[in-house]
């Protein structure tokens, strides 16, 4: 079974929603998505990064705009694949499918933002689709909504919940990296 890694949406969009005071949690998620991508780049691994784009100049995630940049650190190598998407999941006109069938890749390690949103979309439609899944719950990020008052670490609980329910295997990263040390070499 061949696996990815597949990165959603580590744009600067986290950073500037963090200093514009909305709620994050975990608050290790993006250090922690980091060292599983310094391990799958030493182990010369399959990455696939997911940016999302939006389509009119005005969005906040116009690729024109600051926020869309991705995370220092998270910036595809030259021999990393991305791709943008315009919708919620990364399976939703982007040709991801095609491109995970086409290099034999059925298993997936899923990391990235947000949570409740991006990565539910992309992870329930990979399940759809055939693909394993697994989530590595600390190196996904939630943030809070102010209507309802809801955490962002209560909707990342109800979420990962709800993959873990059906969806996806749900692990830490030091779960994961335990099981999977010798792939990692």
């Amino acid at each position: 079974m061949k696996q990815a890694l597949l990165i959603i949406d580590m744009q600067e969009f986290i950073h500037q929603r963090q200093q514009a005071g909305c709620g994050l949690f975990p608050h290790n998620a993006i250090e922690n998505g980091q060292t599983l991508l310094d391990k799958y780049r030493e182990a010369k691994l399959p990455i696939i990064h997911i940016f999302h784009h939006d389509l009119h100049s005005e969005d906040p995630l116009h690729p024109d705009r600051p926020a869309a940049v991705p995370l220092a650190g998270y910036q595809p190598l030259p021999q990393e694949i991305f791709f943008i998407k315009h919708h919620s999941s990364a399976f939703s006109h982007t040709g991801l499918n095609d491109y995970l069938h086409t290099q034999g890749i059925t298993q997936l390690i899923v990391i990235g933002a947000v949570t409740g949103f991006c990565v539910n979309s992309t992870v329930r439609a990979a399940a759809d689709l055939g693909f394993k899944v697994t989530v590595i719950e600390d190196a996904t990020l939630s943030f809070s909504l102010p209507n309802p008052d809801l955490t962002a670490e209560l909707l990342w609980k109800s979420t990962l919940g709800l993959l873990a329910a059906d969806f996806a295997h749900v692990m830490t990263l030091s779960e994961w990296m335990t099981k999977n040390e010798n792939y990692l070499k």
